[in-house]
């Protein structure tokens, strides 16, 4: 599988914006105006390409370890939260193979000056494109560069200054003071994504088979730790997906293919809030539509990324036969036999597995339920009779 680097990191900047904004009620394409700003200060401070792709990439992913915030958020210190937070998110891009020079970066983006920080680390023991993004996180988040004024930035210079050395180093803030000025900050509104793209070298890689499945677990643990209901959904339907590959003698490279298709068919749940994601009990009908756009997000965020048939295998598994599934209402005539096959690993998966409001049901009853719905023109009979057999052997 040939991924590109730009289409890869701003696919994956708009799930973390939503993450974000259902956590912490951030403003829209944080991620990115974080990035572009680190940028501005990479081009002060001459760093090279390498270095250049580095801090905009981690900038753009320096949140990626906040949905651990469900497990630990609402429990500990702040300091503590954040350590776990930046050690998650360094663990995810090692993950990645366009950051395999980028350490550190992630881990310390919120240690401070003075070393009151996660990791009591003190400016001259933090990497330099560590600090950039932690002054231009805190700036955002403190001071929402999307909706400044003149007089609301000149206050914010001033309050900048009395952190020197409290929070920041003065050679990052003086960076700073030398080179952002309010146009700067008018100009990011207009077209974040074109003023990043010129500065990003449009990289592609080859994934190898290990970079792939490593890939997967990334996603899948940021997918699934969005909420405790899906915990380990994503690799299950992967894991279908791949041994029915098998029975169906497929190649490795196709396996793998839907194997990541199975990874990544809920990426678009990152978009939706946690107090539907996580609601213990029967959704609304107005919830319940609300839900149903997170197949729509999956579409959207994997054709971004341009990944081919991965993205209707992924984003068509509530679609139905007779029309009446979702986002599209795709009918038997518009999906292929891989979508099918998504769509009934997928409900498999989530019959077999406990949630809050339900224990797992057996393979036999699982199989039941879905020979009734391939009966009404849901789902395709024979894949779940494939399944039937495969499953019940691996019982």
């Amino acid at each position: 599988m040939r991924l590109c680097f730009n289409n890869f990191l701003f696919a994956f900047s708009f799930a973390l914006d939503c993450v974000e904004q259902d956590y912490f009620k951030t403003t829209s394409f944080h991620g990115k105006r974080v990035a572009y700003f680190s940028m501005l200060l990479g081009e002060y401070f001459q760093f090279n390409d390498e270095e250049m792709n580095d801090l905009i990439g981690c900038a753009i992913l320096h949140d990626n370890g906040l949905t651990e915030y469900y497990k630990y958020g609402d429990s500990m210190e702040e300091n503590e939260f954040l350590k776990i937070h930046c050690l998650a998110g360094e663990e995810n891009i090692s993950y990645i193979p366009f950051f395999k020079k980028a350490k550190n970066i992630i881990k310390y983006h919120h240690e401070m000056a003075n070393g009151k920080g996660p990791f009591k680390m003190t400016a001259q023991q933090t990497p330099l494109a560590a600090q950039i993004i932690h002054l231009i996180d805190y700036i955002d988040v403190h001071y929402h560069l999307s909706q400044m004024i003149q007089e609301e930035f000149n206050m914010m210079c001033h309050e900048l200054k009395e952190l020197q050395d409290i929070q920041f180093s003065s050679l990052v803030l003086d960076a700073f003071f030398d080179t952002i000025t309010y146009a700067h900050i008018q100009k990011c509104l207009e077209n974040l994504d074109e003023l990043l793209e010129h500065n990003i070298h449009n990289q592609y890689h080859n994934f190898t088979q290990s970079e792939m499945l490593a890939i997967c677990r990334l996603f899948a643990r940021i997918i699934d730790n969005k909420s405790p209901h899906t915990k380990s959904h994503s690799i299950g339907v992967a894991t279908k997906a791949a041994q029915m590959s098998l029975y169906y003698q497929y190649d490795e490279d196709l396996m793998l293919e839907l194997f990541f298709a199975g990874a990544m068919h809920d990426v678009g749940k990152l978009v939706i809030d946690r107090d539907v994601l996580e609601k213990p009990a029967k959704l609304t009908d107005q919830e319940y539509t609300y839900m149903q756009t997170h197949a729509y997000y999956t579409y959207k965020i994997l054709n971004d990324m341009e990944l081919g048939n991965i993205v209707h295998w992924s984003s068509f598994h509530h679609e139905k036969l007779d029309g009446s599934g979702y986002p599209f209402g795709k009918t038997a005539d518009d999906l292929d036999f891989n979508d099918r096959l998504m769509a009934c690993c997928d409900i498999y998966q989530a019959l077999t597995e406990n949630r809050p409001y339900k224990e797992a049901l057996s393979h036999d009853k699982s199989i039941e339920i879905m020979r009734n719905m391939a009966s009404m023109n849901k789902i395709d009979s024979q894949i779940v009779e494939d399944m039937n057999l495969v499953f019940q052997e691996l019982k």
